[in-house]
């Protein structure tokens, strides 16, 4: 009705029709009071190095050269680009050379630029199914067909799209840690997926977004890193790993489209200061960057820790929450009677910030789940946040005359869970 309302008084287009009625969602996504247990994608603000980022900022403050106070190379600040190339190599087996790295502000903005570059009306775009709501939703701007894509434990269960989708213009994963289930692409999924793309001419996006926080094992190489043909577009922040008002990202690209995605981000006009730039740059190539990393993957594998810890002692036979050995957030399993959407309602009147697996779903999931981040936030946040949310279904149950019969989430084996990654490792 909203959008409706806005379309009809104001004479907006039908993408302006679907931001409108977006608002709310978004709203709730960049709200000023961001830091409440569980909101997913945030770090761990007060651990940052802000001394050293504040060192290298005040030395290019006090004497930054007059050409990184214009605009400069419109692919980004060449020694950043360098530095994220020479990282990438090294820590995600990205192959690439620095002029294929373009400087983004942040991944959403790569990401409109593949559709902006890509899309025409009704192109079949892939979709991880449940997955990343917001690229989903840039995508149906360029008025896209979304086709949802199941994900099982080796990753994105392409074979199935085939039956009903065989042309694909893009493909979006998230391989090294599939958002929001957690599952890790293998290898053998990886090659057949990029095989698939040669055969079809469809490029595959691969989003890395929280790659760097594995807690176990070797991180597979990225996609991009296997792709011997030129198909994959690698996409990458910084908001996941400094801090999130750092509106800085990037793209690797296949050399045939360095050109057309520069003129692009041109034209978007959404460039990140060069004096932002140059700080990570250095922050980059001093490894102070690869320091905060290390430190960060300690830190977040004990808050999970905490996190599961909780769940397990207040939450028996409400949910069930297996170790993850990657990333910033967890799935947390409800019983088939509860609905995640109502849920997460009543978890934000409680003062919680929690997503329903459902509201990342194209169609009707199987399983009804929360997602939880819990990178910010300490021990006593997370304890009083499962407090909170243990009052919460403990009131729904008494509502519920059936919520003692539930199945579990995955019988055989939890997606998302340290069994699962080991398989897909």
């Amino acid at each position: 009705m909203k959008t409706a309302v806005f379309s009809r008084e104001l004479n907006l287009s039908r993408q302006g029709s679907q931001m409108a009625g977006d608002l709310d969602e978004l709203m709730r996504e960049h709200s000023a009071n961001r830091f409440v247990p569980f909101q997913n994608g945030l770090t761990a603000i007060n651990s940052f190095p802000f001394d050293t980022w504040g060192r290298i900022a005040a030395r290019w403050n006090r004497h930054a050269p007059p050409p990184t106070l214009v605009e400069g190379d419109l692919a980004g600040f060449h020694p950043l680009r360098q530095a994220i190339a020479a990282h990438l190599k090294s820590a995600r087996g990205v192959n690439c050379e620095p002029e294929q790295v373009i400087i983004t502000a942040g991944a959403q903005q790569a990401l409109a630029l593949i559709a902006a570059v890509f899309l025409e009306p009704n192109d079949e775009v892939w979709m991880e199914n449940p997955g990343y709501t917001s690229a989903r939703s840039l995508f149906a701007l360029s008025r896209a067909k979304l086709i949802p894509v199941p994900v099982d434990k080796e990753g994105l269960n392409f074979k199935a799209a085939l039956e009903s989708s065989k042309n694909p213009k893009l493909i979006y994963v998230t391989p090294s840690h599939q958002y929001p289930l957690g599952v890790t692409m293998s290898v053998t999924r990886r090659l057949s997926l990029i095989e698939m793309a040669r055969q079809t001419g469809a490029w595959i996006i691969e989003d890395d977004y929280d790659s760097e926080y594995r807690y176990s094992g070797h991180p597979l190489a990225s996609l991009q890193g296997l792709d011997q043909n030129g198909r994959v577009m690698y996409v990458g922040t910084f908001s996941k790993t400094i801090f999130p008002s750092l509106k800085l990202g990037c793209m690797v690209l296949p050399p045939d489209l360095v050109d057309v995605f520069t003129a692009a981000r041109m034209l978007n006009g959404a460039h990140s200061p060069l004096i932002d730039q140059a700080i990570l740059a250095e922050f980059i190539s001093e490894g102070h960057f690869a320091r905060h990393i290390r430190r960060m993957r300690t830190l977040y594998e004990g808050r999970q820790q905490i996190l599961i810890k909780e769940v397990r002692r207040n939450l028996k036979g409400l949910m069930e929450m297996n170790a993850d050995n990657a990333g910033m957030h967890l799935v947390g399993w409800l019983p088939d009677n509860f609905d995640d959407r109502e849920v997460a309602r009543k978890a934000a009147e409680a003062g919680l910030r929690l997503s329903a697996i459902s509201d990342h779903s194209i169609n009707t999931y199987p399983r009804k789940g929360l997602v939880f981040g819990y990178a910010a936030f300490d021990e006593k946040q997370i304890r009083n946040g499962v407090g909170k949310l243990t009052e919460v279904l403990t009131e729904m149950a008494r509502s519920n005359s059936n919520n003692t019969m539930w199945t579990h989430p995955f019988a055989a084996a939890s997606i998302g869970s340290s069994r699962c990654a080991s398989v897909c490792s």
